[in-house]
């Protein structure tokens, strides 16, 4: 980052900022993902830790949470794998699998002619966007507030 993108939080290239976005939007679809699976996996989770306790508990013997530390051993295994915050590293993790998908995505979506067209156009949106609320930050005053619904 040089002097300006770190006093500002601004990319001075535009051509960097695009790519960003571009990343960013890629990173929330893999996150938003992620947390489906996550949520799947603890909604089967709890039904099946029950389940598991109880069937411990008549038939376990002496070992009645054998049943039950499987659940929680297939859960550890599954939250690695799931990988939500990107904590784990390795070939344990969805991500080895999501990654080349997620920068396949965004090598398409810049030479893509109709995606890239979007981008650009949804690029110079932003990009006055920012400039307004830069520039209305840069001289003291707030950032613009959003229009207000007439209704």
């Amino acid at each position: 980052m040089n002097v300006d993108e770190q006093s500002t939080g601004q990319h001075t290239d535009p051509s960097r900022a695009h790519l960003s976005r571009l990343q960013l939007l890629a990173d929330v679809v893999v996150f938003q993902v992620k947390l489906v699976a996550d949520g799947l996996r603890d909604v089967l989770l709890s039904p099946l830790s029950l389940v598991a306790a109880v069937v411990g508990l008549l038939t376990g013997g002496d070992q009645p949470e054998r049943y039950f530390q499987k659940v929680i051993r297939f859960g550890r295994r599954t939250e690695v794998w799931i990988n939500l915050f990107g904590e784990h590293d390795g070939p344990g993790t969805s991500d080895h699998l999501v990654d080349p998908l997620r920068s396949k995505v965004i090598d398409q979506a810049q030479v893509n002619p109709w995606i890239s067209r979007a981008g650009t156009h949804l690029n110079r949106q932003l990009d006055e966007v920012n400039s307004a609320v830069t520039r209305g930050t840069d001289q003291g005053a707030p950032p613009p507030s959003p229009p207000r619904d007439a209704s």
